[in-house]
């Protein structure tokens, strides 16, 4: 798919997440946020529609543990399609987490998608399940953890050196190890 086109699904996206946010969304909406692209698809995501629940989205921006803003989440569907890093999550074949450049109180969201997943209509879809900041250390780690199915080195790498700076990481986290396996692909 052509950039352009998903930045109309971006912009469509964010128009109904302003609608969800002024509470004028109307009740059940789905998100749709397209197909997979290459980088999705080469990792394994089925080329099958993307959606979120409106209430989905609502419950976990109020979790208890991993509570966010929902305009947090705007540009979503960009930053789905370009993400920052794609790690297995059990079963490859039926679920993934990718990490994406969006932020909230310095970690990146990560978004949770599990495949195949019949809707109301009984289509399969790749429904997004999980979607919350997670702490940057935690899923850097699972470089590490070889859990990784894409990397964007870059973007992996600048990471490293912020967190880096940052003197307080956890004794667990071994950033040369993961700053040696980013370089190595």
């Amino acid at each position: 798919m052509k950039n352009n086109e998903y930045h109309i699904i971006n912009e469509v996206f964010n128009a109904r997440l302003e609608d969800q946010i002024n509470g004028t969304l109307m009740i059940g909406y789905i998100y749709e946020l397209d197909m997979p692209g290459k980088i999705l698809q080469s990792t394994g995501f089925p080329y099958e529609p993307i959606q979120l629940s409106a209430r989905q989205l609502t419950m976990k921006s109020v979790d208890k543990n991993h509570p966010f803003h929902i305009e947090s989440v705007k540009n979503l569907v960009i930053a789905l399609q370009n993400p920052i890093g794609v790690f297995s999550y059990g079963d490859k074949s039926k679920s993934q987490n990718v990490i994406v450049e969006l932020q909230y109180g310095n970690k990146n969201f990560l978004v949770g998608v599990h495949f195949n997943t019949p809707n109301a209509n009984c289509i399969s879809v790749s429904n997004i399940r999980g979607l919350f900041p997670k702490d940057n250390c935690e899923w850097l780690n699972w470089i590490a953890q070889e859990k990784a199915l894409y990397l964007n080195k870059k973007k992996i790498q600048k990471l490293i050196g912020i967190q880096g700076i940052n003197h307080s990481e956890p004794t667990y986290l071994d950033l040369n190890l993961v700053a040696k396996i980013v370089k190595k692909i």
